[in-house]
């Protein structure tokens, strides 16, 4: 299943905590789409999906940035 979780209206640390949530939801094959406003800590949320053993995959739209997990 795909899950997408729109972000760019929260400041840090709040978007790490609520990604965090969502990725303990996750099951095997499933992805999730994090959109993020250009403030937002990448390195932070690289080390939260590498820490839980997820791949990811990051792309800058505009003022936005989608972290796909």
């Amino acid at each position: 299943m795909k899950y997408s979780l729109d972000l760019t209206g929260y400041s840090c640390p709040l978007p790490l905590f609520m990604a965090k949530k969502a990725m303990n939801d996750l099951k095997k094959g499933d992805s999730l789409d994090v959109l993020l406003n250009k403030q937002s800590s990448l390195a932070d949320f690289e080390l939260l999906a590498k820490e839980q053993g997820w791949l990811c995959e990051i792309q800058a739209v505009g003022n936005r940035v989608i972290f796909t997990i």
